[in-house]
């Protein structure tokens, strides 16, 4: 993501009329601070809550795909290549939602939007500004898996998109429950995805107009409610459950570099591919899941095809299995899930060299070389759930807490008072001038999803993955042959200030611990204190000397402590609480 230098002259304009009423419940059960007290609880906790008692009994699941891909849209045309509408120099197609004009093949009739002079378009996430879609290469989805155990029933949507914001998974949430499914919660996570439509407000067609269409985000509400219904309908005993994790880095001699790399100092890269499946008496798969923590951008900011990047072929591996020339393999049948990690700091397939099994070397952005580089980790992903362990009588639980988080950057101040971002704001006085003495909040969620020994912790954001892992030490750089910190940068952190462990992964202290990246929301990127540096003139809109991107996409640079906080309360009330 990334965030207009010309929003600076905007904040003398912002409004002042989105505070929030501040009547919900305080961020963290007492404080309003954000930060964890004494009086911690959780805000939902199955079994134990009245609606989802116990979890008794054997555990069932079902699964579903609902396609979110945009079916009424216009195309254009890019007559300087450059992959940014120039709205006076560059025509757009005025044919409608089928995008078929009158002379085209198929076409038969005017259909909605064709001929009015308006132009329909998708504003495509990520990158720039004014990347309005031509086509589509492949689907968007939202994919459901639904866990049953006695009196309590959990969900997990994930979604192809950039992000969700917590109130769009609100409503979401509202269909689900209005659809009388007798499911406790829902958590929506997103893929990330670089090259379908903007859902946040930040890429529409120019810097200070939202990209956002809210029949599109209603749209993606009701899928995510349809897929969940599919899910509650495909319901079955679970016969076999296995779940394991392979390393990346063993599988190229390029380590993890053949599909994955880090654009930011230090290199920290979680090198672990999950992966989980279940089965059902028949010995059919259920469904099954993959994870791994990597930004869908691979065909980068010149594409015009809306898809869902490398999750499509990894998914379809899973499902169809793979065939090269060398060598193929089967799929597991069923209903893939790809859930997106740690992502920040910066993990992505751009800047990779992709060799596949046949010899053959992928280097230009295109469709066909992130078909391979999905592929590729669709197959890592069957191997993790090949080798891994079968789990016996799993044990289904969801804690779940609300919390608030500083919206120190001026920029995101901007976006939220002015509504170009529609975020409701907190704990701050609207009629007073925005300072360090009145910072608005913003609010969010965190979930622990356990099945067994598999536990899904969420993250609001775009988590840094030495925050979940560490790897200050140079333990995961993934490869024999890269540096911790490149000797060619001129203001490097300092790690003789990075925060020691246990991290965070190790801390939850689970067999499995997938960290699920935009859970229930998208707050951008979430980096660890030590190296937060922000400009010295011009904070948070230019970026500081050396890697510092990512602090002009953030929140604050409260926001991992205060989030680490909030795990840490929860994980304490849980060994307190046991049951």
């Amino acid at each position: 993501m990334s965030l207009p230098s010309t929003l600076l002259a905007l904040s003398l304009l912002a409004c002042k009329d989105k505070a929030g009423d501040d009547t919900g419940p305080a961020a963290d059960g007492g404080a309003t601070d954000g930060g964890a007290t004494e009086a911690w609880s959780p805000d939902l906790l199955c079994p134990g809550d009245a609606a989802c008692p116990d979890a008794d009994g054997p555990l069932s699941v079902g699964a579903s795909k609902v396609s979110i891909t945009p079916t009424c849209f216009e195309s254009w045309e890019d007559l300087d290549g450059n992959a940014e509408w120039d709205d006076d120099a560059e025509p757009f197609l005025d044919c409608g939602c089928d995008r078929l004009c009158a002379g085209d093949e198929g076409w038969t009739a005017p259909d909605e939007g064709e001929g009015d002079g308006e132009f329909q378009a998708v504003w495509m996430a990520g990158f720039q500004n004014s990347r309005p879609a031509q086509g589509v290469h492949d689907d968007l989805w939202a994919r459901a898996i639904v866990f049953d155990q006695g009196g309590t029933r959990i969900a997990l949507v994930v979604v192809d998109l950039v992000g969700f914001f917590h109130p769009d998974v609100q409503g979401a949430r509202a269909l689900v429950s209005a659809a009388g499914l007798d499911v406790d919660h829902v958590v929506v996570s997103s893929t990330h995805g670089h090259e379908g439509p903007d859902t946040m407000g930040l890429w529409g067609p120019t810097e200070t107009r939202s990209g956002v269409d809210p029949d599109y985000i209603s749209a993606v509400q009701q899928a995510v409610a349809q897929a969940v219904t599919q899910a509650v309908a495909d319901l079955r005993p679970v016969a076999r459950f296995q779940v394991g994790a392979v390393d990346v880095s063993t599988y190229h001699e390029q380590g993890v570099y053949n599909i994955i790399t880090d654009l930011r100092d230090p290199i920290v890269i979680d090198e672990q591919m999950n992966g989980a499946a279940f089965w059902d008496a028949e010995g059919n798969v259920i469904a099954s899941l993959a994870h791994f923590g990597d930004h869908p951008e691979s065909v980068a900011d010149e594409n015009l095809l809306i898809t869902s990047d490398f999750p499509h072929k990894l998914r379809e591996t899973m499902e169809a299995g793979s065939t090269w020339s060398s060598r193929s393999r089967p799929g597991l049948g069923g209903t893939a899930i790809f859930v997106n990690g740690a992502v920040g700091g910066m993990m992505t397939g751009l800047r990779v060299d992709v060799h596949d099994p046949d010899g053959n070397v992928w280097s230009d952005y295109t469709h066909e070389r992130t078909e391979v580089m999905g592929t590729l980790m669709g197959e890592m992903a069957l191997d993790a759930i090949e080798g891994g362990a079968e789990v016996s009588a799993p044990t289904l639980r969801l804690v779940g807490k609300r919390f608030r988080l500083p919206v120190e950057n001026w920029g995101f101040q901007v976006l939220f008072l002015t509504g170009i971002v529609d975020r409701e704001l907190f704990d701050y006085d609207p009629e007073e001038i925005i300072d360090e003495e009145n910072v608005p909040w913003i609010e969010t969620e965190l979930n622990l999803l356990t099945v067994g020994p598999l536990t899904l912790l969420t993250c609001p954001g775009e988590l840094f993955p030495e925050v979940n892992i560490g790897g200050y030490d140079g333990s995961h750089v993934g490869s024999a042959e890269a540096w911790l910190v490149d000797p060619e940068n001129v203001n490097p952190p300092d790690l003789s200030q990075a925060p020691a462990g246990p991290y965070l992964k190790e801390r939850v202290g689970a067999e499995h611990v997938w960290l699920v990246g935009l859970g229930n929301d998208q707050l951008g990127y979430m980096l660890p204190t030590y190296d937060f540096e922000l400009h010295p003139t011009n904070p948070w809109f230019d970026e500081a000397e050396g890697d510092h991107y990512e602090e002009t996409n953030s929140l604050s640079s409260q926001a991992v402590p205060l989030y680490e906080a909030q795990v840490d309360a929860l994980l304490g009330w849980i060994a307190a609480n046991p049951g």
